[in-house]
């Protein structure tokens, strides 16, 4: 396994720092990489500036989150033509992983789940043949048109096999997803992971305000950060392990020290050689 971190979300987010400031931050940490959002490859002026950065800093790029519109087939072609810059963004950096960020959920979706959910299957079918080396992985999240279990399902059964699980814990637990059991059941198809730990595992959550106030820095809710690890690591699981926590309460660098203190104490044994 290797341990990344998402430090848009995690780092940037609030104007805590720069994009530049936050990287340099991980200098010596636990974290092998970085995932970032794709607009963020761009941020000091060229995709070959940006890899010097993380080289710098012995940081390698983990993956680049994407969102779009994809439940909307009038918006297929754009969606094509950005896939492509993001592919060869990624391919001119040596990374192999791009998260598909799901649309937000609307008003409409839950009278016509199917037809939106097999909107957004087409589109990656289409674009997922010209992937190259590139791997493409859905991510599930609150709030979005695939936040429930059997959403999730039907977009992974209208999918090509190709099509990996990228599957935010956090976000399994605050739909009341069993992680421990979808873990198991989807292990043949995920290769990466977003790490967070829940306030008040498994149990729906009623609304945003609900969702943010229950996500915490792996170790301080109350998952079992260790069983989820083992049931990856057991089932020859060797792909990003990605950190992001969003506590609008805590201070995001002390949560870094946190982790880091937490990862040297309980979790150390999964990574690694």
């Amino acid at each position: 396994m290797h341990l990344g971190i998402q430090v848009g979300a995690s780092l940037v987010r609030g104007g805590l720092m720069s994009l530049g400031e936050a990287l340099a931050v991980l200098y010596l940490s636990p974290f092998e990489g970085v995932e970032v959002n794709q607009a963020h490859l761009m941020a000091f002026g060229s995709v070959e500036e940006f890899g010097r950065r993380l080289s710098r800093l012995n940081l390698k790029l983990a993956g680049a989150y994407w969102s779009a519109k994809f439940h909307l087939r009038e918006e297929h072609e754009f969606i094509v033509r950005e896939f492509e810059a993001i592919r060869d963004r990624l391919s001119r950096l040596n990374a192999g992983n791009i998260i598909i960020g799901p649309p937000p959920r609307f008003r409409l979706f839950d009278d016509n789940k199917g037809k939106y959910i097999e909107a957004m299957a087409e589109v990656i079918n289409r674009i997922i043949d010209e992937a190259g080396d590139v791997k493409l992985g859905v991510h599930n999240h609150w709030g979005t048109i695939i936040q429930n279990e059997d959403e999730i399902n039907l977009l992974m059964k209208l999918t090509t096999p190709k099509l990996q699980l990228f599957p935010d814990i956090g976000h399994l637990s605050a739909a009341g997803i069993n992680v421990y059991e979808f873990l198991s059941k989807w292990v043949s198809r995920i290769s990466y992971i977003h790490l967070k730990d829940d306030s008040n595992p498994l149990k729906p959550a009623g609304n945003w305000s609900e969702v943010a106030g229950r996500f915490k820095v792996p170790g301080r809710g109350r998952l079992d950060i260790g069983r989820i690890l083992s049931i990856l690591k057991d089932n020859g699981f060797n792909g990003w392990v990605t950190v992001e926590y969003e506590d609008p309460e805590s201070d995001p660098l002390i949560d870094l020290k946190f982790f880091t203190k937490y990862y040297n104490e309980y979790l150390r044994g999964f990574f690694g050689d």
